[in-house]
């Protein structure tokens, strides 16, 4: 049976958190950066974890950030070193057999655009958020994406699956927010990934729980 397969982005098909990484570069010079990265990364795990609101998350996260353009674009290019490995190979072969693949993050399109077209997926496959700017500032993001919310990845995660016309579709991922759209029934299956960061509390609900690259492929193809 032809499939939809949706991955998460961060510490999923990249091995880093892309919002993380921008900010822990575009702060490595700063008097308080080694301070304000890990501000920033207690606030991403609390995220990922459920313990914290996403949208609080992503507010939080961007005012320690202060990210400019200039530093998003230099991310940007710095992030298509970080793919996870066997990830181009797990995916040719999901393609290989005919599936649909499709890449759903809570990170921020103009920060994981050129990596995800690395890994092959066309920019109608990509759902993510998206800065808001002021000038050569980032001042926020767009609050009418639903993936800038708890809960978002849901209707996202359905929307794509009547796009593709697939009679199924498994979620996979590292996080809580992954874990929702297979909770709220927008994904028919989950797998939890654990090859990057491991989520002690989607370990714990996951129906299925891959340690690896290698362990998702068993998964998904056998």
């Amino acid at each position: 049976m032809s499939r939809l397969i949706v991955f998460d982005v961060d510490s999923t098909l990249l091995k880093v958190e892309s919002l993380d990484f921008a900010v822990e570069h575009a702060l490595s010079s700063a008097p308080d950066g080694a301070e304000r990265t890990a501000r920033l990364k207690a606030l991403t795990d609390q995220g990922m974890a459920g313990k914290l609101d996403f949208r609080s998350s992503l507010e939080q996260r961007l005012a320690i950030a202060g990210l400019t353009r200039s530093a998003v674009d230099d991310a940007r290019e710095r992030l298509r070193t970080c793919l996870t490995e066997g990830m181009t190979d797990l995916l040719g072969a999901l393609r290989k057999r005919g599936n649909d693949v499709a890449a759903v993050s809570g990170g921020f399109v103009d920060l994981v655009e050129p990596a995800l077209n690395d890994l092959g997926f066309a920019n109608g496959e990509i759902r993510a958020n998206r800065f808001v700017f002021e000038g050569d500032d980032v001042i926020g993001f767009d609050r009418q994406n639903p993936l800038s919310r708890s809960g978002g990845k849901a209707p996202v995660v359905a929307s794509l699956k009547a796009l593709f016309g697939k009679p199924l579709a498994i979620m996979v991922g590292d996080g809580m927010t992954d874990y929702e759209a297979f909770e709220k029934g927008a994904a028919d299956s989950f797998i939890g990934f654990g090859g990057v960061a491991v989520r002690e509390p989607v370990r714990a609900k996951a129906p299925a729980f891959a340690q690896s690259v290698d362990e998702l492929h068993r998964l998904l193809l056998g």
